[in-house]
C-alpha cells in the first residue's frame, strides 16, 4: 500500500508539474517530442489500467460495471489517438512518421490499421462482459490482464526490428498463459494453460535461435537493414539464412496456431474461459500476422523464393487439416478451434500473393489479406459473444445445447447465422467478398505456363471453403431445425442492452458492409499500403 501511495503521489507531482507549464499547441508538442506523441495509443491504455487498479483497490465493492467503462474509455481513447496519428501523421514523415526508439518500432498506416482492429475488439468484448455471470471471479484482473496484452500487441504489430519483436511476443505470451489457466482450481483450465505454456516456450526458443543466427550473419536485427544486407547479397541464401527464416517461421507459427504447430489450440481453447478463448482466438493471431507480413515482406523479401514454397505448403496444410477436423468436433470451442486454424490458411493464400506483385502501392492480395483479417476479427468474435450468452441462458459448451436456440433467442439465432455465414464465405455477407478478394488477387497472377502456384492455391481454397460449410451450416441446421434438448434450452432468454449491441453492431456491419458500401472496407485497408512502399521485389 506504501508503495502505491508513493507512485501515485509521484504521477500527481508529474501533473502538476505540467499543469503548471505554459500552454502550448498540441501540435507543435507533437512535432517536437515524436517518439512520445506516437506512443499516446498506449499511454491511453496504461492510464486505464492505472485507474483500474485505484478504484479496485480503494474501493470497498468489485465495481465490476465501473471497471468495464474504464477499459472502455481506454479503448476508445486508443482509438481516437490511432485517428488522430492518421491524421497528422500520415504517410509522408510529418511529425517523426517512421522508426523510433532507434529503429525498434515503426508507427505507419499497417500499425494503425491493426491497433484500431483490437480496440474496437476490446470495446465489444468488455460490453459483453456486463452481466455475464459465469465468470464470477478475478472479473477484474481479466480486464487488466486484457488491457496489458493489447499494450504487448499493439507494441507487436509496430515492431521493425527482431529484438522488438520478440520482447513484445514475450510480453504477450506470458500474459496469455495466465488468462488461459485462469481459473486456477479447475483442471481442465490449467491444461489450457500449461499446454499454451509449453508450447510457448518451444516456439520462443526457436524464434530466437533464429534471430541470433540472422544477427551472428548480418550484425544487424534492423529488419529494414536486414533487407538491405540480403538485396545487396550478403549472404543471400547462405544455408544458415534458410535455416533462420524456417526457425522464425516456426516461432510465429505457433504463436498464430497454423498447421502444423497447431496442437495446442483446440485443448486451450475448450479449457480457457470462453471470454479468454475469444480473446485469444483473434488477438494473437492479429498482431501475429502483422509480424509475419511485415518480417516476411519486408526483412526478407529478396530471398522470397526460398520461403514462399514453405508458407504455401503451410497454406494447404492448414486448410484441410483445420475444416477436416473440424468435422467431427462435438464441442462449440474445439469447432471454432479448428474453423480458426483453417481460416488462417486463407491469409497465408493471401501473403504469399502478394509476394508476385511488383508495384508498391498496387498489390491486391496484401490489401485482401488485410480485409480477410478485418472481416475474421468481427465475425469470430461475434460468434464467441453468442456462444458466452447461449451459456448464461441454460447452454454449454456442447453443440447439442444450440439445438432450438431460436427459440430462446430469435435475435440473437439470426445474429449467430450471419456470424456463421460470414465465415463460411456466404453471400452477402462480408466474409464471400473476403474470400472472393483472395481468389481473385491469386487468380489475377496465374498464366498458362507460368507458375501454377496460384491457381493451385485458389482451387485448394475453393475446395475447404466447401468443406467448411459443412461444420457452419450444420449448427445453422441445429439452431433452427432441431428441438431443445432441455426444457429451459427452449425458455425465452433477453440479454442485456449492451450486451445485445456488441453482438448486434458487428453481425450488422458484416451484412451492410457485403450489400451496400462493400468497397468502404477495401478502401480503408488500402490506405495500410505504407508497408509495401519499401518492398520493391527485384
Amino acid at each position: 500500500m506504501d508503495a502505491l501511495l508513493q507512485l501515485l503521489s509521484t504521477i500527481w507531482g508529474r501533473l502538476v508539474y505540467i499543469g503548471t507549464q505554459p500552454t502550448q499547441n498540441f501540435s507543435q508538442w507533437a512535432f517536437e517530442h515524436p517518439a512520445y506523441y506516437l506512443l499516446f495509443p498506449e499511454f491511453f491504455l496504461a492510464l486505464a489500467i492505472l485507474a483500474i487498479v485505484v478504484v479496485w483497490v480503494f474501493s470497498r465493492h468489485e465495481n465490476f460495471n465501473v471497471v468495464i467503462w474504464l477499459g472502455i474509455i481506454g479503448s476508445a481513447s486508443n482509438f481516437a489517438m490511432t485517428v488522430h496519428l492518421m491524421q497528422n501523421t500520415s504517410r509522408y514523415f510529418s511529425y517523426g512518421l517512421g522508426t523510433f526508439w532507434g529503429g525498434l518500432e515503426t508507427i505507419d498506416p499497417f500499425a494503425i490499421f491493426f491497433k484500431q482492429l483490437m480496440d474496437w475488439g476490446d470495446i465489444f468484448l468488455f460490453l459483453i462482459l456486463m452481466g455475464y455471470g459465469v465468470m464470477k471471479k478475478y472479473r477484474v484482473e481479466f480486464i487488466i490482464f486484457t488491457l496489458m496484452a493489447t499494450v504487448a500487441f499493439d507494441l507487436m504489430v509496430g515492431s521493425s526490428d527482431l529484438l522488438a519483436i520478440y520482447v513484445m511476443t514475450e510480453f504477450a505470451s506470458i500474459l496469455l498463459y495466465v488468462m488461459a489457466a485462469w481459473y486456477k482450481d479447475e483442471l481442465r483450465s490449467l491444461e489450457a494453460g500449461l499446454k499454451l505454456f509449453i508450447t510457448g516456450v518451444v516456439s520462443s526458443a526457436a524464434l530466437l535461435f533464429g534471430i541470433a543466427i540472422i544477427y551472428g550473419l548480418t550484425g544487424s536485427t534492423n529488419l529494414y537493414d536486414l533487407k538491405l544486407f540480403l538485396e545487396l547479397g550478403i549472404r543471400t541464401y547462405h544455408p544458415m539464412v534458410v535455416l533462420a527464416f524456417v526457425l522464425i517461421i516456426v516461432g510465429i507459427g505457433y504463436k498464430v496456431g497454423v498447421a502444423p504447430f497447431h496442437l495446442w489450440i483446440p485443448d486451450t481453447y475448450e479449457g480457457a474461459p470462453t471470454p479468454v478463448t475469444a480473446f485469444i482466438s483473434v488477438f494473437p493471431k492479429l498482431a501475429g500476422f502483422a509480424v509475419f507480413m511485415r518480417l516476411f515482406l519486408l526483412g526478407f523479401s529478396p530471398v522470397k523464393d526460398a520461403w514462399v514454397p514453405l508458407v504455401a505448403t503451410m497454406a494447404i496444410v492448414t486448410l484441410f487439416l483445420g475444416n477436416v477436423m473440424a468435422l467431427r468436433q462435438t464441442s462449440f470451442k474445439r469447432l471454432m478451434a479448428y474453423s480458426g486454424i483453417a481460416q488462417m490458411g486463407y491469409v497465408l493464400m493471401g501473403i504469399v500473393g502478394a509476394t508476385y506483385y511488383f508495384e508498391p502501392t498496387n498489390n491486391p492480395a496484401f490489401y485482401a489479406t488485410l480485409y480477410y483479417l478485418l472481416f475474421y476479427l468481427f465475425a469470430n468474435l461475434g460468434a464467441f459473444f453468442v456462444a458466452m450468452l447461449n451459456e448464461i441462458s441454460g447452454g454449454s459448451d456442447e453443440l447439442i445445447s444450440y439445438n432450438g436456440f431460436w427459440r430462446r433467442s430469435p435475435w440473437l439465432s439470426f445474429f449467430m447465422t450471419v456470424f456463421l455465414l460470414a465465415l463460411t464465405g456466404i453471400p452477402p455477407t462480408i466474409g464471400f467478398i473476403a474470400k472472393f478478394l483472395i481468389f481473385l488477387s491469386l487468380f489475377l497472377i496465374y498464366s498458362p505456363g507460368g507458375d501454377p502456384l496460384p491457381l493451385i492455391l485458389v482451387l485448394v481454397g475453393a475446395i475447404n471453403a466447401v468443406i467448411g460449410a459443412f461444420y457452419y451450416v450444420g449448427i445453422i441446421r441445429r439452431i433452427y431445425l432441431e428441438v431443445p434438448a432441455t426444457r429451459a434450452q427452449g425458455t425465452l432468454f433477453t440479454p442485456f442492452f449492451f450486451q445485445r449491441f456488441a453482438v448486434m453492431v458487428p453481425a450488422l456491419g458484416i451484412l451492410i458492409l457485403g450489400i451496400f458500401f462493400v468497397d468502404v472496407p477495401y478502401r480503408y485497408v488500402a490506405d495500410a499500403w505504407f508497408l509495401t512502399y519499401f518492398v520493391s521485389w527485384a
